[in-house]
């Protein structure tokens, strides 16, 4: 009961936080570069200018002005974070000395021994492992070799370098495509077995040329990275997607086996097989435009992560005060309510953070879910 009020009061605050513009959370690029060859990303493809990435010593005031704005929590992103090391630990240990919460996703394959005792001792609030493979489909989605093997020695070797210790919660993310569906049951048998703390089952965004091309804003294109590099959509065929939400709905009835490991799927809730074959996510207020500061790895502002052209302004020279809830910011967040942003429609990401409506759908479909399982 605690957790489903404290859930309707969490989403009467997003609704209040968007409409007001009032800035809760940010991401923060590291890099754009990846160590990962992903079928479904393309982001290790982009060109980069290294030099051009900012240095510890730039990135110091602008986590500064965060902190003043009341920022609660920054995610430190890639590409693969790991290639600015130095720079994340610094990150990480500065936040902890001022109270803001970090979360780090990983693929794993820079997680050294000492490098995870380095994120241990910083102070990392959560991390994100992706957990896409088993060894018997042979590394087709990640595009490196050993990507399960990587993965599962990390979590036992930051699960022993924690012990006793304060160390960070630990969640196992599955992005769910037709490559590997019908693996998540050995997925999350993995996860539960190895300790995690929390499973997430995504629901994969998967982009097409012609959203990105009819998703202009004020005259500026999109440049999402979930898009496919194998020119394949990885989208689900009408059985394959019936057979997805047969396992979901299983899992979902069985969830409780694997307490104390939570077992979450928020993107994926309510959608039908049509929607799976499209990858289509219906409309909903993006509260991510209005609440989520992304900062690319130059300290420009976006409102988006698919929009690393849309800045609305930079952090090395302005306050974000300045920046954030700006004209060219409004005019942005008003194109995406009004549904004029076919690439919105391909995006999972608005359903984490949820307005009041939507949320209480999902609290009231909790609830007769758990009806029908007494």
């Amino acid at each position: 009961m605690n957790y489903t009020l404290n859930r309707i009061k969490q989403g009467l605050k997003n609704s209040y936080w968007s409409r007001t513009y009032t800035p809760t959370d940010a991401i923060i690029f590291l890099t754009y570069r990846c160590t990962s060859r992903c079928k479904a990303c393309n982001i290790w493809q982009r060109k980069v200018k290294i030099d051009d990435e900012l240095t510890w010593d730039q990135w110091k005031p602008i986590l500064a002005n965060l902190a003043e704005n009341n920022i609660r929590s920054i995610e430190l992103f890639g590409g693969d974070a790991l290639l600015r090391k130095d720079l994340l630990i610094n990150m990480i240990r500065y936040c902890t000395d001022n109270n803001i919460y970090t979360f780090f996703p990983t693929n794993s394959s820079s997680l050294t021994n000492s490098t995870i005792t380095d994120l241990v001792d910083a102070g990392l609030g959560t991390i994100y492992f992706s957990l896409d493979e088993v060894p018997s489909i042979n590394e087709p989605i990640r595009g490196v070799k050993r990507h399960f093997e990587r993965v599962t020695t990390a979590i036992r070797t930051l699960k022993k370098t924690a012990d006793g210790k304060k160390g960070p919660r630990i969640v196992c993310i599955t992005t769910v495509s037709s490559m590997n569906y019908k693996y998540l049951r050995n997925l999350i048998d993995v996860a539960f077995e190895m300790g995690a703390d929390e499973y997430e089952i995504h629901g994969i965004s998967e982009f097409t040329s012609d959203s990105v091309k009819d998703s202009a804003v004020n005259g500026i294109l999109p440049d999402p990275y979930f898009m496919p590099t194998d020119d394949k959509s990885h989208a689900f065929t009408l059985e394959q997607a019936t057979e997805l939400l047969t396992a979901l709905k299983q899992i979902r009835r069985e969830k409780d086996r694997y307490s104390p490991m939570s077992i979450t799927m928020e993107n994926l809730d309510g959608l039908t097989a049509g929607n799976l074959t499209e990858l289509h996510y219906p409309h909903q207020t993006c509260l991510f435009a209005t609440t989520q500061v992304v900062i690319s790895p130059f300290g420009d502002v976006q409102p988006c992560l698919y929009y690393k052209d849309y800045q609305l302004g930079n952090m090395r020279n302005r306050d974000l005060a300045d920046i954030w809830g700006n004209e060219k910011h409004r005019r942005f967040c008003e194109q995406q309510q009004r549904e004029l942003i076919p690439l919105c429609n391909h995006c999972g990401n608005k359903y984490y953070h949820k307005p009041f409506i939507p949320l209480m759908k999902d609290v009231t479909r909790e609830i007769v879910r758990k009806i029908a399982r007494t």
